[in-house]
């Protein structure tokens, strides 16, 4: 068996110090909304559980769905890269960007520049879309970071990711693997609002629909969400989990990760889901187990 823990969202705080020039652009909209609601709303306490917990658990692979940022801050990214440290080495510990550490243009090498080694392939090429096979899964790392306009928050995958991935997808199950596709932004057409929608989604869904794959994993939304999306043979799993911060003061569901606990051989996969969160109580235990079709 192969386990793969998902987690996405930490937004990891407080924020470093900060100039007035850098609060001179979407930014300064962002630090509001920060200081207003998500300091509160994120609780690095409650990471702190769920760390442990995802440490403890062991799993074989642990794959990071974006958003470690708040502001896209360059003060921001190695912190960042300090929390995917704690997770495990950068040979187990899969990370994409998300919108928010895309915030503006001046930062989009950032996250391969710090962490260049949990986006890197199995090669050492460090790049989108990226594979690291792990036992009996190959995850695959898209990319769908990119700076917006205030208010929005939409994500893109780009003709070049896209034109990449058919063949990866190919050749993967040529090579016997369970395939996981790991992008940031929701995938399946779910409701998710307009400025917060992926906009070439309806590209990658024709990618997969033609290619297949086992499982598709995001984040974005901060809330848990089962859906599927058309695959050559029979329909892929969507999975989003919740911020994996989001404390008892949060407006949004409760901290949570997913392991995903994969047998079988091509064909024949099987894939159980155990999602492990905060309770009522303050700890962290299971709070959901299910199958995947």
């Amino acid at each position: 068996m192969t386990v793969i823990a998902h987690l996405s969202d930490p937004h990891l705080g407080p924020l470093p110090h900060f100039t007035l020039f850098e609060m001179m652009s979407k930014r300064g909209l962002g630090a509001i909304n920060y200081f207003r609601r998500r300091r509160r709303w994120h609780d690095m306490a409650v990471l702190e559980q769920i760390v442990a917990d995802v440490v403890d658990e062991a799993p074989d692979a642990i794959a990071v769905t974006g958003d470690l940022t708040n502001l896209g801050l360059q003060a921001e990214f190695l912190p960042a890269a300090e929390f995917l440290g704690k997770l495990g080495p950068a040979d187990r510990v899969a990370a994409i960007p998300g919108n928010h550490d895309a915030y503006v243009r001046t930062v989009k090498s950032a996250p391969a520049r710090v962490w260049g080694a949990h986006m890197s392939s199995d090669d050492g090429r460090v790049g989108f879309p990226f594979i690291r096979r792990q036992g009996v899964v190959a995850l695959i790392g898209l990319s769908s970071a990119v700076a917006t306009a205030p208010l929005a928050a939409t994500g893109e995958v780009g003709a070049v990711q896209l034109d990449a991935l058919g063949p990866m997808l190919r050749g993967l199950k040529q090579e016997g693997f369970f395939r996981l596709v790991m992008v940031h932004h929701p995938v399946a057409e779910d409701g998710t609002p307009w400025l917060r929608r992926l906009r070439d989604a309806d590209r990658l869904r024709e990618v997969l629909a033609l290619e297949g794959a086992e499982l598709v994993i995001h984040g974005h939304n901060h809330e848990p969400a089962r859906n599927e999306i058309p695959g050559p043979e029979k329909p892929i799993p969507v999975i989003g989990v919740p911020s994996c911060s989001a404390g008892p003061l949060s407006h949004e569901p409760l901290a949570a990760y997913n392991l995903y606990c994969v047998t079988g051989e091509t064909s024949a996969w099987n894939c159980e889901v155990v999602t492990r969160g905060l309770r009522p109580d303050g700890t962290i235990g299971e709070t959901d187990r299910y199958a995947l079709p």
